[in-house]
């Protein structure tokens, strides 16, 4: 079997020569007609469709004699395709600065691009090299080199850096990518979105947790959610929140949730907030200040803190603080974990900045208190962060709802 053939599988859902013929059936009202226009055979645009219902599980079209009807199952996937069909012209227009006609036409240019070279390009720029590209395919390194040079003549610019040894993604390139990785995401919501339509309970949601986010709030939110959809595959990543925002960016993750940024990110984004969540000074509860009636800012100078790392919003009111005390306190432990930070709390006289909402949330619930000490700066966010465009699944919107219950309630 050719290297092309198993980078591109005949049961793949993204077969996007199927797809793009599949929109031409519904533009056209029709498979003779589609075809005509598509300069294809009528029998060769009916196999396609054969083939597309078969891998969905469904039929697509009522066929008749006037043309060729959509079914309600027809009616979620055309969303669907439009939708990846939209992102990839936009994704042509921006990567060649064209949007208009002949040529150049982003539209045309789509229809010429395959599965191989929309997946060889992605592993490229993901991966960093045609090599490990090629090694992440299963396919030959010759494969993957060569549909790149396709995909490059195709889109008509440059989007790769050439050595004598390598060959890897330029920006054009790697932005390139992360478009296409999006319209690609779409077909997978569509089968999820025919699942529930069939009445199957199951589906996806990849959530991005950031650092000093209370857990148990999700993890509430996670198991509403469980309740009506026992068969769901959550997947829960904690990381940074650069880190966690180019994943959503690119379609990894579905949704991030935590302290929001100051100013409000927009464009490709879009922050929803779900609660504000004062910042206090915390000790544990047995800590000689948590005794005092009252607390002064000067008598936070007299203890070792333990802060978040310098990218995270918190650290920077930490940091207002101490240019206000008459001697700057010691840092002894810098670190983005919750769990580790309440740690140090509990087992010394640290103190350290927390929310509210951490403390509640905080196990055993009573192991720290927040002092009586009035800290105006202090303040942030909590909501969650999604795509712009984003479309999410019966079971996303679901898990979005549970997540805005669970704090009206709980916070």
């Amino acid at each position: 079997m050719a290297d092309s053939e198993r980078a591109t599988p005949d049961d793949d859902l993204t077969r996007l020569r199927r797809l793009f013929l599949f929109d031409a059936v519904c533009e056209a009202g029709g498979i003779g007609q589609a075809a005509a226009r598509a300069g294809r055979t009528q029998p060769a645009v009916s196999l396609a469709i054969g083939k597309l219902e078969e891998s969905f599980g469904g039929r697509l079209f009522e066929r008749g004699f006037g043309g060729s009807e959509l079914t309600e199952e027809g009616v979620i996937l055309q969303r669907r395709v439009r939708r990846m069909l939209d992102q990839m012209e936009r994704a042509v227009a921006n990567v060649t600065g064209h949007a208009g006609s002949g040529t150049t036409n982003p539209a045309k240019i789509c229809r010429h691009l395959t599965d191989t070279q929309v997946r060889c390009h992605i592993a490229i720029a993901n991966a960093g090299s045609a090599a490990e590209a090629a090694q992440s395919l299963g396919i030959s390194q010759p494969a993957v080199h060569r549909a790149a040079r396709q995909i490059e003549q195709n889109v008509g610019v440059s989007l790769y850096r050439r050595r004598v040894h390598s060959v890897s993604a330029n920006p054009a390139g790697v932005e390139f990518a992360r478009c296409l990785s999006l319209a690609l995401y779409e077909i997978a919501q569509a089968s999820e979105d025919l699942a529930y339509a069939r009445g199957q309970l199951t589906g996806k949601v990849a959530i991005g947790v950031l650092p000093l986010m209370p857990p148990r709030l999700v993890a509430r939110a996670i198991q509403r959610l469980r309740e009506r959809y026992p068969a769901a595959r959550i997947t829960v990543d904690e990381g940074s929140h650069a880190r966690l925002l180019r994943e959503l960016r690119m379609g990894a993750i579905d949704i991030i949730v935590g302290g929001l940024r100051e100013p409000r990110l927009a464009g490709s984004v879009q922050e929803t907030e779900l609660f504000a969540d004062p910042y206090v000074v915390a000790v544990r509860k047995d800590h000689r200040l948590a005794r005092k009636q009252s607390v002064a800012a000067r008598d936070l100078a007299d203890y070792d803190w333990v802060v978040p790392q310098r990218n995270v919003p918190r650290r920077a009111v930490i940091d207002s603080i101490f240019a206000r005390l008459p001697v700057k306190p010691l840092v002894v432990v810098e670190t983005s974990s919750l769990a580790m930070m309440m740690a140090m709390l509990v087992e010394s006289d640290c103190i350290t900045l927390l929310s509210r909402s951490q403390i509640r949330e905080a196990s055993s619930g009573s192991e720290m208190v927040a002092l009586e000490l009035e800290t105006p700066e202090a303040s942030r966010a909590v909501g969650f962060t999604v795509r712009t465009d984003w479309l999410g699944t019966a079971l996303q919107q679901a898990f979005v709802e549970h997540l805005r219950r669970e704090c009206e309630i709980r916070v």
